[in-house]
C-alpha cells in the first residue's frame, strides 16, 4: 500500500469533509464561494488564484461563478462557522466580483481551443501563470477552472484536482 504524505493526508481529509459542509449551507446562494475558498487553502490544493466558470453551449454563454485570490482570502476565522461574515467579505472581494461579472459567448459552442480559453480568461483576470481544467457537469454544461498554483504545490495535487473540482458542480447556481 502506498504511504500518504502529511500534506496529501490533509488534502484528502479536506476533500472528504466537503460534502458534509456543503449540506450545512443548504439554501444559501453562495455555496460555491465556500467550496472554492476551501479548495484553494494551503491544506488543500494550495492555489494562489482560481476562477470557476460554467459554460452553457445551449444558451451560448460562459459565466463566471466564483473567484479566489490568496491576497483577498477571508482571515477572520472558520468560514463554515461564520457564514454571514464570510459572505459579506466575498461580496466585496475584488477578484471574486471580477470573476462573477465575467460573461461571454460559450467557448464550447464556438469550438475554441483550450489555449485560447486560458489566454482570454487569464488576461481578463490578471492570472500570470494560468492552468486550465475542464470537466462535464449536469445539463450538458461544462465547468472551467482557471487557476494559478502557489510555488509550493506537490505532484499529487494534479492527481486529485478534478475530483475536488467536481464538488463545485454540486453547488447551486444563481
Amino acid at each position: 500500500m502506498k504511504q500518504r504524505l502529511p500534506k496529501q493526508y490533509k488534502l484528502l481529509n479536506c476533500l472528504s469533509s466537503l460534502p458534509k459542509k456543503i449540506l450545512l449551507l443548504y439554501g444559501q446562494e453562495n455555496v460555491t464561494e465556500f467550496v472554492l475558498h476551501e479548495l484553494c487553502q494551503e491544506y488543500c490544493f494550495d492555489l494562489k488564484k482560481a476562477a470557476y466558470f460554467v459554460d452553457n453551449p445551449d444558451f451560448n454563454c460562459l459565466k463566471g461563478v466564483a473567484g479566489f485570490c490568496r491576497e483577498e482570502a477571508y482571515a477572520d476565522g472558520d468560514i463554515w462557522q461564520n457564514p454571514k461574515s464570510f459572505s459579506v467579505h466575498m461580496k466585496s472581494a475584488p477578484f471574486n466580483k471580477k470573476v462573477q461579472l465575467f460573461t461571454q459567448e460559450s467557448f464550447k459552442k464556438k469550438g475554441e481551443s483550450e489555449d485560447i480559453v486560458i489566454k482570454n480568461i487569464a488576461h481578463s483576470l490578471g492570472i500570470e501563470k494560468p492552468k486550465l481544467r475542464i470537466w462535464d457537469i449536469k445539463h450538458n454544461n461544462h465547468g472551467y477552472f482557471v487557476y494559478e498554483e502557489s510555488t509550493t504545490n506537490n505532484d499529487y495535487v494534479e492527481d486529485y484536482l478534478v475530483d475536488g473540482l467536481c464538488l463545485l458542480s454540486f453547488c447551486p447556481l444563481y
